[in-house]
C-alpha cells in the first residue's frame, strides 16, 4: 500500500475519532500493517457453539495482527481468530 494513502487514510480515522495530530492516541505500523490506537477497543462476537465459545457471546479481543484478533476464550484460554472466519461477527476499533 502506499505510504500516502496509509498517511490519508490515518488521518482520516483520527480526524473522525476527534484524535488531535499531534497526540499519541493512534498511530499506524507500516511495517506491519498494523493501526495501534488506546481508546479503540476489537469485539468478536461468536455465530456457534462450540466447546471454546458460546453463541451470542461477546468476547472481547486485542490488537489486530496478521489479520488475526485475539480473544480469550470460554476455558479462558487466548485464541487467535482470523478476521474473516465466518463463525464470528467483528466489531473492529470501537470507542471505548
Amino acid at each position: 500500500m502506499d505510504e500516502t494513502l496509509k498517511k490519508e487514510l490515518l488521518d482520516q480515522l483520527n480526524a473522525e475519532l476527534g484524535v488531535k495530530k499531534e497526540s499519541k492516541d493512534a498511530r499506524f505500523d507500516s511495517s506491519t500493517g498494523t493501526l495501534y490506537a488506546n481508546d479503540l477497543k476489537n469485539y468478536a462476537i461468536a455465530h456457534v457453539d462450540s466447546d471454546q465459545f458460546t453463541k451470542g457471546k461477546v468476547y472481547e479481543g486485542g490488537e489486530i495482527l496478521n489479520g488475526r484478533i485475539r480473544v480469550v476464550d470460554d476455558n479462558n484460554r487466548p485464541t487467535n481468530i482470523h478476521v474473516e472466519d465466518y463463525d464470528f461477527e467483528f466489531h473492529l476499533h470501537v470507542p471505548k
